[in-house]
């Protein structure tokens, strides 16, 4: 007669899934370090062509509008972040996107520059808000990533002080913000696939005797295994 299993099969499940939602949003994570990267190579170009332009366009609404949506989505999935970084990200999502669709298409709004000024200026300012709030809860949900929260706050400074300072000249946060959000998509990531990956068995250490099970003479202090006064060794028993 064979034993069944009374393992029951969707025990699995959850855990399953939660690991497939850090993949995707690890996967994510890196794909926006790359893109916020391509945006500052094609819109570093002192004179950029149209291709330079549309690249740069595309790869920042990508970097800072859709990554940080999977991203926060995948964390809120797999128990790591709550509806709150959600609703930032759906908030960067939805104004990068609707200021890469005024570039795309200038002919949809002629006459109303306010309103394209408006959304632009506004784009940079809820990423800065996503990043940290992001950030606040990855550490809260026990992940103990500080560096993120870190990297946040320096990204979030940059990104509000470029748009409410304006600087003549080469601006160095033109590079410095695509490069310290890659460094957080980065770090996002690499935290996620720890959580991926499997935890490693370790057999449990015996505690040693404390006193000899033949006589119940205390353990000797100079580490050998047998007893001082019957000589038998820890554990065992004259019969």
């Amino acid at each position: 007669m064979t034993a069944t299993s009374t393992i029951p099969t969707g025990a699995a499940g959850p855990s399953t899934a939660k690991r497939r939602w850090l993949r995707v949003g690890s996967f994510a994570a890196f794909a926006g370090a790359l893109a916020a990267l391509a945006a500052a190579v094609a819109g570093g170009i002192t004179e950029p062509t149209g291709i330079a332009t549309i690249t740069a366009v595309a790869a920042t609404v990508v970097a800072y509008g859709f990554v940080p949506l999977v991203v926060t989505f995948a964390m809120r999935q797999s128990g790591i972040s709550s509806w709150w970084a959600v609703a930032a990200a759906l908030l960067a999502a939805g104004t990068w996107g609707a200021a890469g669709l005024l570039f795309a298409a200038p002919a949809l709004t002629p006459n109303a520059p306010s309103i394209v000024d408006a959304i632009v200026s506004s784009a940079p300012s809820a990423s800065a808000l996503w990043i940290v709030v992001a950030s606040v809860e990855v550490a809260r949900a026990g992940m103990h990533r500080w560096s993120l929260v870190v990297v946040a706050a320096f990204v979030a400074v940059l990104i509000v002080g470029s748009v409410l300072i304006e600087l003549s000249g080469f601006d160095i946060r033109k590079v410095l913000v695509p490069f310290g959000w890659a460094v957080w998509m980065i770090d996002a990531g690499r935290a996620q696939r720890v959580r991926t990956s499997p935890a490693v068995a370790r057999p449990p250490v015996a505690a040693p005797m404390a006193s000899c099970a033949n006589c119940g003479a205390p353990r000797r202090t100079d580490g050998l295994a047998f007893c001082s006064d019957c000589g038998l060794p820890y554990g065992a028993e004259r019969k």
